[in-house]
């Protein structure tokens, strides 16, 4: 079965947002691993989303991690400005990826869609 264009890229998005929610560099336990050059305040790879994460999808975050295994380490080595780089990815995302991306995407977007998304429209008060 051939995955829908519109939902890989969804996928996609959402996990690039998910792994990058991390501060590289703070030993505690396991961290969700980032894409090269994340510097911003807020969105994927700022400490504000990654703290996030960790309060609310603390389980979540470790079923993405050892679910999407090659997906991640694809991602690690690309730029987080490097879209191209990042959708080269998804062939990377398999059944088992996918089934837990999903909750975890659930779980972001419910907690955490403030400071992991940078581009977010401005109105939504949830």
């Amino acid at each position: 079965m051939k995955v829908p264009t519109m939902f890989a890229v969804a996928a996609a998005t959402a996990l690039a947002m998910i792994v990058g929610c991390s501060s590289s560099g703070s030993g505690s336990g396991s961290n969700v691993p980032t894409c090269q050059g994340s510097t911003g305040s807020t969105g994927a790879g700022s400490q504000a989303c990654n703290s996030c994460l960790q309060s609310h999808c603390g389980s979540q975050v470790s079923s993405v991690q050892s679910s999407c295994g090659a997906y991640v380490s694809c991602y690690e080595g690309c730029q987080c400005s490097d879209l191209q780089c990042i959708e080269g990815c998804l062939s990377k995302i398999d059944g088992t990826c996918q089934n837990a991306e999903g909750p975890l995407t659930s779980c972001m977007t419910q907690n955490c869609s403030s400071p992991c998304n940078e581009a977010q429209d401005a109105g939504t008060g949830g």
